[in-house]
């Protein structure tokens, strides 16, 4: 539908091509110098919906990074797609600030000339995947937020523009309706991606240079209301940077290259034989059917009362076994430091009894669950608390609502993180970085917010059900948001807890996944990817395993037709046993998996459901398959 002239910015950053070291500089930062750097994957679909919806509408679009003079590339090359206006806001007091003094940062920029309609945003990004940036500046500006988005519609409304957009989720979608200023985050498979050519770029003297002193006072971190444990000297250092970041990266851990690779050649035959042999040496086909459970139990309940830590975690609409695994993570957590648990659930899901059965010591109900109204709600229930910590799942209602509360508190985010453990009174985390590394993050804001990827947690026994005190919180609707076909999908979590994951890379034609069907079945697997198969549409998104991915921890991984980026094994880092079949000796997943065969996948394959269909537990499943 035709609409007023719409006045677009796109937000994008430039990254590393490829995986990158994960070593550390001096200061602390990701060391990135040397690297070839490009425009994010994401970003690149940012920049060209932005040119087609001014295009359409006869507005103008306008794009913005944040980053050294390199940083100038991505913007030349938007420019060159066909952007209107280009804004490089680099400083060297930016130098290594987290997601939160990034995000102020870009709110600042935005509005130093007049106010988008709409700001557009990647979905996350190949060297970081805080999935969170996008969401701050929609606080930090008091506008709504949607995304991923897969398609976005302008249509006019009486004297007023709304977005219609289809919102993606792990393994479903939805249609909503937004009400502009909006920002809004473009999925990686919503469009054509904007490439242009080096040599059609224009000359940098197309580009508007900012620094921080050309960004109003506003836009300065404020001291959040709950950080009076903070040193002051910690909170004055700077307003900006490394300094001015509740977030910091205190080192980078090398993943523990704990396998030793046994690599098969010769005749599918074989090989099949020979590596089901290895398999069953190594206990990996023993008891499938059983469910890994921590030997673990929950801490025992405690009465939490204002002197103790509390820690409070968030439990929406996510996978039950996620909830159970992040719940009883808290839980420890808690215990450790003395405290209590607070679990804040969405109307509808999981009841009290449970939670308290998963770690649970008081409920709290929500009675609406739109993110921006629920950040609203609990930031003023938080301030009254002082909470010593605010948890969630790695999943998009959570990470809105912690972004937002992030900024409201101005305490940061540790984001996506696969562990989470106590220091004294701080939380350290460890997320994937690259090169096979984790990098070490602790949080100097308070209260210490945090999204985990569930995925990863253990399943640790239930303590007997309590009656933990309960209690509601009243959340307004969000009228600037309208959502239609909502429902809630369970492939997540189905991939999350399985003991044996399969996953395929662009080696396998999707017209062809049928023929992994009998040793799916005979294993009781489930199918996993790489981000150039789902981007490809092939397998839905919350299939996805790497950085920018799910991380999962079976008992088994088969690694089909994929070439072993280490950006995609960090998904698969922690099973048991990683089998692989790749027809190039060279190829990397043979440096990093357990047992490797070197064969075509459709050749060795029904030897393997053969072989496999012999071993006592799956003689019945072998039945299936066939």
């Amino acid at each position: 539908m035709t609409t007023r002239p719409l006045n677009l910015t796109a937000l994008v950053k430039q990254v590393p091509k490829g995986d990158h070291s994960g070593r550390l500089d001096a200061d602390g930062r990701l060391e990135r110098a040397g690297a070839v750097a490009e425009m994010n994957p994401w970003c690149r679909r940012a920049v060209a919906q932005a040119v087609r919806l001014a295009g359409e509408s006869g507005g103008r679009s306008t794009v913005v990074t944040m980053g050294p003079p390199t940083a100038t590339d991505v913007l030349l090359e938007a420019l060159a797609w066909g952007i209107d206006d280009a804004v490089h806001l680099s400083d060297p007091a930016l130098a290594g600030s987290d997601c939160l003094v990034t995000a102020r940062a870009l709110a600042a920029t935005v509005t130093v000339d007049s106010q988008a309609d709409l700001i557009l945003v990647g979905a996350s990004s190949v060297d970081g995947s805080t999935g969170a940036v996008g969401a701050m500046i929609a606080e930090l500006l008091g506008l709504p937020y949607v995304g991923p988005v897969l398609e976005i519609e302008p249509e006019q409304d009486g004297p007023a523009v709304r977005l219609r957009a289809t919102v993606q989720h792990d393994d479903w979608t939805e249609s909503v309706l937004v009400d502009l200023p909006a920002v809004v985050a473009v999925a990686e498979r919503s469009c054509p991606p904007c490439k242009a050519p080096a040599e059609t770029w224009p000359t940098a003297d197309a580009i508007r240079r900012l620094t921080t002193a050309d960004l109003a006072p506003a836009a300065a971190p404020s001291v959040s209301p709950l950080s009076a444990s903070t040193p002051v000297a910690d909170r004055e250092a700077g307003r900006w940077g490394l300094a001015g970041s509740p977030t910091k990266v205190a080192g980078v851990r090398p993943v523990a290259l704990t396998r030793e690779p046994v690599i098969f050649r010769g005749s599918p035959q074989v090989q099949a034989s020979r590596a089901i042999a290895e398999l069953l040496a190594r206990g990996c086909l023993d008891q499938l059917d059983l469910q890994a459970e921590s030997e673990e139990f929950v801490p025992l309940q405690r009465v939490g009362d204002a002197e103790r830590p509390e820690v409070v975690v968030l439990v929406g609409a996510g996978p039950e076994e996620g909830t159970r695994a992040l719940v009883g993570a808290a839980a420890v957590l808690a215990a450790g430091a003395g405290g209590s648990v607070t679990a804040v659930r969405t109307d509808g899901g999981t009841d009290a009894p449970e939670l308290s059965r998963w770690g649970a010591d008081a409920v709290v109900t929500l009675t609406g669950d739109e993110p921006r109204p629920a950040a609203a709600a609990l930031s003023e229930w938080l301030a009254a608390r002082s909470p010593w910590a605010v948890l969630g799942a790695a999943l998009p209602w959570d990470r809105e609502v912690l972004a937002r509360l992030a900024v409201a508190f101005g305490a940061g985010l540790m984001s996506d993180l696969v562990s989470l453990t106590v220091d004294g009174d701080r939380l350290i985390g460890l997320k994937p970085s690259g090169g096979g590394t984790l990098a070490e993050i602790v949080s100097y804001g308070s209260p210490q917010i945090a999204t985990l990827r569930t995925g990863l947690l253990p399943l640790r026994r239930p303590r007997s059900a309590g009656r933990p005190p309960h209690s509601v919180l009243e959340v307004k609707p969000d009228d600037a948001i309208q959502r239609a076909d909502r429902r809630t999908g369970g492939e997540g979590d189905a991939l999350d807890r399985a003991e044996v994951v399969i996953g395929v890379g662009r080696g396998v034609d999707p017209t062809q996944y049928a023929e992994l069907e009998p040793v799916r079945v005979l294993l009781g697997a489930e199918l996993a990817a790489t981000r150039k198969v789902t981007d490809q549409g092939w397998l839905p998104h919350g299939r996805q395993l790497g950085i920018t991915g799910r991380s999962v921890a079976p008992r088994m991984y088969f690694a089909v037709g994929l070439s072993g980026n280490q950006n995609h094994l960090v998904g698969a880092s922690r099973a048991g046993t990683v089998l692989a079949i790749n027809t190039d000796p060279a190829a990397e997943i043979f440096a990093h998996c357990d047992v490797g065969l070197v064969a075509d996948w459709q050749e060795v394959m029904p030897y393997l459901v053969d072989g496999l269909s012999l071993v006592d537990g799956l003689r019945d499943r072998g039945a299936t398959a066939d």
